[in-house]
């Protein structure tokens, strides 16, 4: 390796203004502050909503299933192969319900967790190429995104995910430019743990952001092509290989097509699915999801356009987030949720224009993010009257209270213009006011929004009453419900095959025994009419989807609500 690291940018250091108070003045008050933002974000009321449809509860019962079959091996979900993601997440969630018993908080605790590691590791990204103030600001920025706030409380695999790679990647990054190389050795071990969460995608996105990183950063070309790279791809192999090769022996043929093949090689190449993003809808969901920082970064970009180029810290991170962007893009397959390895690093780019920007004045060259700046606490005002308005239309009946987080969103927004204007067009080192308006929505929708939505939500409730009225031999079943199978699968505690045809409903029927079976009010009806002997014995009305597409096309209190029937043989 070369003997000199890449040089850091010549940025005044800012001290944070708490390290210049006492322990009990600022630097407390510092960390209390921290701890309302991680409490309020990741773990307040963690457990409190039941499973969103329909991914979390899928996973949620795979690691169930597999506890109770003391199963370490294979992800089974009722009682069938699971083929769609390696096992290391379910093995944590495992851990998880077997210290704190199953329920809906020991199932987000991993993805909570998670994040908390992947604030920890933005924010020593930031020390390490920047200065401190940037890290503790990118790492703000990135607990306060709607992403994080979501991601965190969302028992799928992303955010772990995500805090693997990125965490490899800032290991790696460091490791070269700033001459540690004994970085790179625990940045191996996390490739390997991101491949046994999500499989080779982390392999493509790292070798991508490498090879991009080459290109956008010939400064510290020769520091990264230093690093031990095939000694690091054999060790990812040799720890994330055997469960692969494990899987193989035991179901052949089974699984190169159902994993392989189908969850990796036809889902990034062929439509599997339809209703999926398109790229330019994907790179929209990008930049809105960033929001309120997308303005600092195009700022920034502006700048640089001007005169202020990029330093080879920022055009690694640029890397980075181009890498994760342009290969799930390049995908058949998109979710919104996949670009989220991105965010940390255009965080920490947003963070390092705008502590840069502190330094010089808006008359010089970082006008852009200057502006950019202000765009983004206009953003925080213009998201209250939008909020407002959606008030409104949301399909549930949310408390009068909740109209205060519309009204901190735009006071937030309007007190962060005043403070930049009035401080002869200072950035503030932190935009508190910004992050409070966040943080207030959050805790509007965690005291507010979680009760009414979950007063909407059938599921959980439907399946305790079956639970009380039934014994554990009888039969239980859903009928064309594959959104909401899999948390009536997780509440019902039972094998429920999923019905789609009236033959199948008939046949699940004349079997002998007591049976139930949830469904739509209108199927009841239809099944009625062709003649099936069947009853409705309980029944309540609720929302037939939560995602958050539905919600934003909701067009009044009772858009998208449904009447749901268990019901029995006559």
């Amino acid at each position: 390796m070369s003997s000199t690291a890449v040089a850091r940018p010549k940025t005044t250091i800012l001290v944070p203004v708490s390290a210049r108070l006492p322990l009990f003045g600022g630097e407390l008050l510092r960390w209390a502050g921290w701890a309302l933002v991680i409490w309020i974000v990741l773990f307040w009321r963690l457990g409190y909503p039941s499973f969103w449809d329909p991914d979390e509860a899928h996973y949620a019962e795979t690691s169930r299933e597999m506890l109770a079959a003391h199963n370490w091996l294979v992800p089974m979900y009722d009682g069938r192969p699971f083929f769609d993601k390696p096992v290391l997440f379910h093995w944590l969630q495992m851990a998880s319900f077997w210290l704190l018993g199953v329920s809906e908080f020991a199932a987000r605790l991993v993805p909570a967790v998670a994040a908390l590691a992947l604030l920890g590791s933005t924010a020593w990204l930031g020390v390490e190429l920047f200065t401190t103030d940037v890290g503790e600001l990118a790492a703000l920025m990135l607990a306060v995104l709607p992403a994080t706030f979501a991601l965190s409380a969302y028992a799928i695999m992303d955010m772990l995910f995500t805090a693997f790679i990125f965490g490899a990647a800032a290991l790696l990054a460091v490791a070269a430019v700033n001459n540690k190389p004994r970085l790179q050795y625990p940045a191996y071990g996390l490739v390997a743990l991101a491949v046994l969460t999500k499989g080779p995608v982390a392999l493509a996105l790292l070798g991508l952001g490498f090879v991009l990183s080459l290109v956008f950063a010939p400064a510290a070309r020769a520091q990264l092509l230093s690093l031990k790279w095939r000694e690091g791809a054999l060790a990812v192999v040799v720890c994330s290989l055997p469960w692969f090769l494990w899987m193989w022996s035991r179901f052949d043929g089974q699984f190169i097509e159902g994993y392989v093949l189908r969850e990796n090689v036809w889902l990034f190449a062929k439509s599997l699915y339809t209703h999926q993003y398109s790229p330019l809808v994907y790179l929209r969901v990008l930049l809105a999801g960033l929001l309120p920082w997308t303005p600092v970064l195009f700022g920034r970009l502006v700048d640089a356009f001007r005169g202020r180029s990029f330093t080879t810290q920022e055009r690694l991170l640029w890397a980075w987030a181009i890498a994760v962007a342009g290969f799930f893009m390049a995908s058949r397959y998109r979710l919104d949720h996949y670009l989220y390895p991105a965010a940390p690093a255009l965080c920490l780019l947003a963070a390092a224009a705008w502590q840069g920007a502190r330094v010089r004045s808006p008359q010089t060259k970082s006008i852009g993010v200057w502006a950019g700046a202000v765009g983004a606490m206009a953003t925080i005002s213009v998201a209250g009257v939008v909020f407002g308005v959606w008030f409104e239309r949301v399909p549930v009946d949310l408390p009068a209270g909740a109209r205060l987080a519309a009204v901190g969103l735009a006071a937030g927004g309007l007190l962060s213009l005043v403070q930049a204007f009035s401080q002869r067009f200072t950035l503030p080192r932190i935009p508190i006011f910004v992050l409070a308006a966040l943080l207030l929505l959050y805790s509007s929708t965690i005291v507010d929004g979680f009760p009414a939505f979950e007063r909407a939500k059938p599921v959980r409730e439907l399946a305790s009453w079956v639970a009380a009225h039934s014994s554990p031999s009888d039969r239980v079943a859903s009928f064309r419900l594959s959104r909401w199978s899999s948390s009536w699968r997780f509440y019902i505690d039972r094998p429920s095959p999923e019905l789609e045809t009236p033959e199948q409903v008939r046949q699940f029927f004349d079997a002998p025994g007591n049976a139930y079976c949830l469904m739509l009010e209108q199927d009841y009806w239809q099944l009625r009419e062709a003649g099936l002997p069947v009853q409705v014995i309980h029944q309540r009305d609720g929302l037939f989807t939560t995602t958050g597409r539905a919600l934003r096309r909701a067009e009044g209190r009772r858009s998208g609500w449904r009447w749901f029937v268990i019901v029995t043989k006559t």
